[in-house]
């Protein structure tokens, strides 16, 4: 028999009947676009991620590496031999499950499975496959982690308990919203104290062998110019004259020998301790960010400005992060439209005085007359 791409194939069936209705299944499928040809799913796992991370050129170098990692380490020893035709759910299935009785974490779980399933995505789109058998298999499940605000009496306490380098390290990241990665990748000409500013146009992420180096943000929308408080353009001030690094390309927070910060060397040698002193454990640095966001909204700031002072991509992440931190502000303006409609006076206005019919005919005639006064020559 001939299958849909034209060539010769051969398969024994018992009966001409069932060969013929083999025949019209695989017609049907080329028909709706999903026959492959079977030799292509013969492919390894392994073979196949080989060849399909070297198409991966729009991700960003770190994501790259967390995807191929995860696959490397999780997903290959396993799996890696088999074919993609042979892939199946039951397998699949059984995998996830060994997994997620490991060790790992669910949010690790989560990433993996991501991975995964992207590859053989991939896989379906290059018609090597014609579904990804990950389909209808659910990843774990993520608790979000709880968010962590602090009053302006904490930040302040954070502040002194921290090692004296790294004060205006706190202030910025909690009343200026950066992010650990935009605040370790600023630099000096980055910063305008005399205008109150500061652009985030960089940041602080590894690289695809797994070191940190200066990276494009991740998003345009994350691209800002952020205002400064008094209170941290004082604290800038005198760090940049005694603790930053030199030049107008040096960082702003730097490790002792006057480059960047190690992100992981700062988490373990300065910030848990300060958290630890100022008693304040457990709180993660992106718990700053969370509470530049509620200070903001304490102070007046709406969606969309708080979007935009943040980098978020758009108004609905703001709200789905931060929405539970505005429960009253509804009841705010419908209490100040009750004001403006209370203050508002009415205008007076003149009774209405009946005309009965004489006085119609009357000005009837009125404009009948000027009228014809009008169409003389």
């Amino acid at each position: 028999m001939r299958s849909p791409d034209g060539r010769e194939r051969s398969r024994t069936f018992r009966t001409r009947k069932a060969a013929e209705t083999y025949e019209r299944e695989l017609l049907a499928q080329r028909d709706r676009g999903g026959w492959v040809d079977p030799r292509a799913g013969r492919i390894t796992l392994a073979d196949w991620v080989a060849e399909w991370s070297t198409t991966l050129v729009n991700l960003r170098p770190s994501s790259r590496r967390i995807y191929l990692d995860n696959l490397r380490l999780h997903v290959l020893p396993e799996l890696g031999a088999v074919q993609l035709n042979k892939l199946d759910k039951a397998m699949l299935r059984a995998w996830r499950a060994r997994l997620s009785a490991g060790r790992l974490k669910p949010a690790t779980v989560h990433q993996v499975h991501r991975a995964l399933r992207r590859a053989l995505g991939a896989a379906v789109e290059n018609d090597i496959l014609v579904r990804n058998p990950l389909d209808g298999i659910k990843p774990p499940r993520v608790e979000a982690q709880e968010m962590r605000f602090l009053a302006p009496g904490e930040v302040a306490q954070l502040s002194a308990a921290i090692d004296v380098r790294y004060r205006a390290f706190v202030l910025v990241g909690a009343y200026c919203g950066l992010r650990l990665g935009e605040m370790a990748g600023l630099r000096r000409h980055r910063v305008d104290l005399l205008h109150r500013d500061l652009q985030v146009v960089e940041q602080l992420g590894r690289d695809e062998d797994g070191r940190w180096a200066i990276q494009p943000l991740k998003t345009r929308s994350s691209v800002r110019s952020v205002a400064l408080p008094a209170v941290v353009v004082d604290s800038l001030d005198e760090h940049l004259r005694h603790w930053a690094g030199l030049g107008r390309e040096g960082f702003v927070f730097t490790s002792p020998d006057g480059g960047h910060i190690d992100p992981d060397n700062f988490r373990r040698r300065i910030w848990t301790p300060a958290v630890a002193a100022a008693g304040l454990a457990p709180l993660r640095i992106h718990d700053l960010r969370h509470t530049t966001a509620s200070l903001a909204i304490a102070a007046g700031a709406d969606v969309k400005m708080l979007q935009t002072m943040l980098g978020h991509a758009s108004a609905v992440m703001t709200l789905d992060r931060y929405g539970h931190l505005m429960p009253g502000r509804a009841q705010d303006v419908a209490d100040r439209l009750d004001a403006l409609a209370r203050a508002a006076v009415a205008e007076p206005i003149a009774p209405a005085v009946p005309l009965d019919a004489r006085d119609f005919r009357g000005m009837e005639a009125k404009r009948a007359s000027s009228r014809r006064s009008e169409n003389r020559p």
